[in-house]
C-alpha cells in the first residue's frame, strides 16, 4: 500500500509540471491540453477494461466525469494566469477544507494532536506556496477554486469504488464526451481557427506532455488512487494530498534545477511533520 501510495503522490505532483511545462512553455492551448489528457486517458484505462470485461457506462459516470472534467478545465485555464505557488495553494487548501469538511459532517473528526497536525501541515502548505507572490486575480483564483472543488467531489465519489479501473474510465471516457461539444463550440466561435493553424500551433512537445499527463499521471495515477480511496478515507485522503507540493518542489528541483532554499525545506519539513502527526493520531 505505502508503495502504491509514493506512486500516486508522485503521479499528481508530476501533472502540475507537465500542465505548466505544456501551456506555458510550448504554449499549448488549455482546451487542447485538457482534450489530450481527458482522451488519453479515456483510451489507455479502456484498453486495460477490455482485458477484463466489456465496456458500460454507467449513469454514475456521468457525476464522476463532470467532477474531473471541472477539475481539469479549470485547472488549465487557471495556470494561464496564476502564479504557479498561488494556484496550487488555492487548489490544495480548497481540497483540504472540503475533505475535512466532508469528512466531519459524516461524524469523522479531528481531535488533538490529529488537528495540530493538520494545523502544522497548512502552516507549512503557506510558508512553501505563498512567501513573494501578490495577490491573485479574481477570475483565475475562482476557476482554481472551482478546480479544487471539482477534484474534492471526484474524491469523495470515489470513495466506494467497488471496481475502481470500470469507475475511473467511465469517469474519464465521459468528461472526454462532454468536453468534445465545448471543443466543437470553441472551434466555431474562434475565426481564427483553421485547419491549417491548428496544426501549425500544435507542437510535438506539447503534445507529448498532455499525453504524458493523460496515460501515466491521470489515467494510471487516478486509477490507483480509487484503489486507495476505499482504505484511506477522506481524513487521511486529504492529509496525504498536501505532500504534493512537497513532491512537485522535489521534483522541480531535479528537473528544472529549481533549487529549493531554506524557507521552502522548513516549509516542506512542516508539511511532512503535520501529515505524519495527523496520521499517527487519526480518530475514526
Amino acid at each position: 500500500m505505502f508503495v502504491l501510495t509514493l506512486c500516486v503522490l508522485l503521479a499528481f505532483a508530476a501533472n502540475s509540471l507537465l500542465c505548466r511545462w505544456a501551456l506555458v512553455v510550448y504554449d499549448l492551448d488549455p482546451l487542447i491540453f485538457s482534450l489530450l489528457r481527458l482522451g488519453s486517458g479515456a483510451l489507455t484505462l479502456t484498453l486495460l477494461l477490455l482485458l477484463n470485461r466489456r465496456l458500460q457506462l454507467q449513469r454514475r459516470d456521468l457525476v464522476t466525469g463532470s467532477a474531473l472534467l471541472l477539475y481539469a478545465l479549470a485547472f488549465a485555464y487557471a495556470y494561464l494566469a496564476l502564479d504557479t505557488g498561488v494556484g496550487a495553494f488555492i487548489l490544495f487548501a480548497t481540497v483540504q477544507l472540503s475533505l475535512l469538511l466532508v469528512a466531519h459532517r459524516r461524524g469523522q473528526r479531528l481531535q488533538g494532536m490529529a488537528l495540530a497536525g493538520v494545523v502544522i501541515s497548512f502552516i507549512g502548505l503557506v510558508m512553501l506556496l505563498l512567501p513573494g507572490n501578490e495577490l491573485p486575480d479574481l477570475i483565475p483564483s475562482a476557476l482554481m477554486l472551482l478546480s479544487g472543488l471539482g477534484w474534492a467531489a471526484f474524491v469523495v465519489l470515489g470513495q466506494g469504488s467497488a471496481q475502481p479501473l470500470r469507475d475511473v474510465q467511465g469517469a474519464f471516457v465521459s468528461a472526454t464526451l462532454l468536453l468534445l461539444p465545448l471543443f466543437g463550440w470553441w472551434w466555431v466561435q474562434d475565426a481564427s481557427v483553421d485547419v491549417d493553424g491548428f496544426v501549425s500551433a500544435l507542437t510535438w512537445q506539447g503534445i507529448l506532455l498532455a499525453l504524458a499527463s493523460g496515460v501515466l499521471a491521470s489515467g494510471l495515477g487516478y486509477w490507483g488512487w480509487y484503489r486507495l480511496l476505499p482504505a484511506l478515507g477522506l481524513q487521511r485522503a486529504a492529509q496525504l494530498q498536501l505532500l504534493v507540493p512537497v513532491l512537485a518542489t522535489l521534483l522541480g528541483s531535479l528537473i528544472l534545477a529549481e533549487i529549493p532554499d531554506m524557507l521552502s525545506l522548513l516549509a516542506m519539513a512542516l508539511i511532512i511533520t503535520g501529515v505524519l502527526i495527523a496520521l499517527r493520531f487519526r480518530r475514526g
